[in-house]
């Protein structure tokens, strides 16, 4: 099997997951107070998305819904992927590995902190995906004059209420997007974060050390997902690691879809008695236990071992 080369890789990492629910206060406080999770930052409205963030330690969960979006339920919507380069560079190098994506939408934060994300949405990845009428593939992809232009009409159409509700009816129910961040005080601010989690882990409920693994069921678009994170040796069975955050598992399926993600903890037996006492665990096996859907808004999410307070414990 090939190793794939995390230094070159155009992409660095998992930003977060992103769940959609209707009732975002309800969802953001209860993964808060459940999981004894930080904010990373508080509910907050860009226009297009009224979304708050929990920090896991080596991974963001985003909890929002789009302007205009009315379906019902909580789901896991999709991922925001850390590219290596600069949003321009990576449309570019996205163009020449023929993975099809839309013009970068940049959406802007006022408060608690002035912060711009640039989004460059992909295709052929997840079912149910955006249903945008500008995808660029090879032939019309890269940093392009009507690529600039397309984005920066997004840009303008999702900084106004009509067309972020326009702009939200092409997303779909999933997506897998880049997130090219830009933070005020951004040191500053990952300072903060890293020790607010270092004294909450230590008081958490379960322990939890950080996010283990997301987990993506394949049925078709396995070559490109190959071709995106320069894997020609990619599989269904696959895991890959980023040079950054929790890994993707890749699972056969019948669907392409994000299933759920999975905690690593300091103390798995201790962690599933508790869940047993509250009557949540559904068993998987000695390596990991999972969370009855039904008891987190039908939203998929395990435990596991952390490998490094396993070894502290021998």
């Amino acid at each position: 099997m090939l190793t794939p080369d995390i230094t070159q890789s155009l992409i660095r990492g998992i930003d977060r997951v992103l769940i959609h629910t209707q009732d975002v206060e309800r969802v953001f406080a209860r993964l808060r107070h459940e999981f004894g999770l930080p904010v990373a930052w508080p509910i907050s409205d860009c226009g297009l998305l009224v979304s708050g963030g929990l920090h896991a330690g080596n991974m963001n969960i985003e909890i929002g819904r789009f302007a205009g979006c009315g379906l019902p339920g909580t789901w896991f919507y999709g991922l925001g992927l850390t590219p290596s380069q600069s949003t321009w560079e990576t449309v570019n190098e996205l163009a020449s590995r023929k993975v099809r994506h839309a013009p970068p939408v940049t959406l802007c934060y006022e408060e608690p902190v002035a912060t711009r994300s640039t989004l460059t949405f992909l295709r052929n990845l997840l079912d149910d995906e955006p249903n945008t009428p500008f995808w660029f593939g090879r032939r019309l992809g890269g940093d392009t004059r009507i690529g600039r232009s397309l984005s920066a009409l997004s840009t303008w159409m999702v900084g106004t209420e009509a067309g972020s509700k326009t702009f939200s009816r092409l997303l779909g129910n999933s997506a897998i997007f880049l997130c090219d961040n830009h933070i005020d005080r951004h040191q500053e601010r990952l300072a903060e974060l890293k020790a607010t989690w270092q004294r909450t882990r230590q008081n958490g409920l379960y322990g939890i050390t950080g996010i283990a693994a997301v987990d993506i069921e394949v049925a078709t678009n396995i070559a490109v997902w190959g071709r995106l994170l320069d894997r020609p040796d990619l599989n269904a069975h696959s895991t890959h690691s980023f040079s950054m955050g929790p890994p993707l598992r890749f699972h056969p399926g019948w669907r392409n879809r994000l299933l759920g993600i999975e905690f690593s903890c300091i103390d798995l037996e201790s962690t599933a008695q508790k869940l047993i006492e509250k009557r949540w665990l559904v068993p998987t096996d000695d390596k990991r236990v999972t969370v009855i859907p039904d008891r987190m808004d039908g939203l998929t999410i395990g435990f596991s071992q952390s490998p490094l307070t396993k070894l502290e414990k021998r």
